[in-house]
């Protein structure tokens, strides 16, 4: 169980890690890509205001002092700019094409970039390399600016490997200090489970022996005065404390981690069918009908024991807690190397939680009541009998008025 809430803390934890890192590098590049396309745009609304050539005497005021300094662009932006135009007439025609302030580009080349654009029918956007935009001009001519962004598309590039580079870097770095310190994390509770199954043992082991003289004391009574009501009450409470000792000691030794059940093969369904026919009789005499719907000669590799153990919990769970007159309901069949078996039961009332009902000494007021017996530990030690063998159990409503505890395990 431990090593179950250490993996789930390190899922979580890098689960956590990785959602706020992914958060950051996505902010990141985005950001650095649009500030790139405003950068681009700033420059071919620029070009665009000037019929496709930068204004000289503005960039010479801004150089000089008398106008403020543009985000954007600046005084060298016309030198280290490289752009060709293109201008086409009403039809779309390409009638002019201008590539002498780029030399990556011949004329073919923009003609086949300009006809990919004006296929597109779009005003704005990346082709290749490029940052483009499509001007209509008032005398119904359109003009088509290119500009080449590869710098800026290469430092993005570059930024986006590198922080995908550090991110997976320190992804590993963060995994190897959570899986080192989860084990400093986890073992005071460690500890504290280890001290609960040291307990635990060790006080099955004092009661016995007290238990053990009560119940022979009880003997002697029924010797002297014969089988009263107090003997039968006190007899009964001996059993109950005797099965809910067993219960908590088999319950922890399944617990431990190094426990390995045995394996041996046993006849899943001779082993079902012998435990639900006692429940049969009972059912008659509670008005409660239970049907049995087993499908035959299913061999399983797990221990006799524990295999009857789980039939017999899940049925005296059923018998216990089923509404009068009712129905209980057992399935058994296989698929795909995995058995399946379904112990339903009509209830008075649905539990609130069915994830709980396989908490120790959990109890519903109305779906769980005291008044039915027990000790509220039946379904935890048949959950983890389920687990011991790497199978599942649910509890899960199959309509408002039945319940039903479904297990699915391995054949093997």
């Amino acid at each position: 169980m431990i090593e179950k809430l250490r993996k789930k803390f390190i899922l979580v934890t890098m689960a956590v890690v990785f959602l706020v890192m992914f958060v950051v590098l996505v902010a990141l590049n985005v950001t650095n890509y649009f500030h790139a396309a405003e950068r681009a745009d700033e420059i071919l609304s620029i070009l665009a205001e000037n019929g496709g050539e930068f204004p000289a005497e503005e960039f010479k005021k801004q150089e000089s002092g008398n106008l403020p300094p543009n985000q954007a662009v600046s005084a060298e932006t016309p030198f280290e700019t490289r752009y060709f135009t293109v201008i086409t007439n009403s039809n779309r025609q390409i009638i002019q094409i201008d590539t002498t302030r780029i030399r990556s580009v011949d004329s073919e080349a923009a003609q086949i970039y300009a006809e990919e654009v004006l296929t597109s029918n779009k005003t704005k956007g990346y082709l290749d390399d490029f940052r483009y935009k499509v001007v209509e001009k008032e005398d119904g001519t359109f003009l088509l600016l290119f500009v080449d962004s590869q710098r800026e598309l290469q430092t993005m590039r570059t930024f986006l490997q590198n922080s995908l580079s550090i991110g997976l870097i320190s992804l590993a770095f963060i995994f190897l200090l959570v899986f080192y310190f989860s084990k400093k994390i986890v073992k005071p509770v460690q500890e504290s489970i280890d001290r609960q199954k040291q307990f635990i043992t060790d006080m099955g082991h004092e009661i016995k022996t007290p238990l053990a003289i009560i119940s022979a004391n009880n003997d002697v009574q029924k010797m002297l005065n014969g089988d009263t009501e107090w003997t039968k009450s006190t007899g009964k409470q001996i059993r109950r404390l005797n099965g809910l000792m067993e219960s908590m000691l088999q319950l922890t030794q399944m617990e431990e981690e190094t426990y390995q059940p045995k394996i041996e093969s046993v006849d899943f369904s001779q082993v079902l069918r012998e435990t639900c026919e006692p429940y049969i009789l009972i059912g008659e005499q509670k008005n409660v009908t239970v049907s049995l719907n087993i499908q035959p000669n299913i061999i399983i590799q797990a221990e006799m024991e524990a295999i009857n153990k789980l039939c017999s919990l899940l049925m005296d769970n059923a018998n216990k807690y089923v509404r009068e007159p009712g129905t209980i309901q057992v399935r058994l069949d296989s698929h795909q190397h995995k058995i399946r078996l379904i112990v339903s039961n009509t209830v008075s009332e649905m539990p609130q939680n069915f994830d709980r009902l396989f908490d120790r000494f959990y109890r519903e007021d109305q779906a769980r009541r005291h008044t039915a017996g027990g000790y509220g530990i039946g379904l935890s030690l048949a959950a983890a009998i389920v687990e011991s063998y790497h199978g599942q159990i649910k509890a899960s409503p199959l309509n408002e008025e039945t319940i039903a505890f479904e297990v699915v395990m391995p054949l093997k």
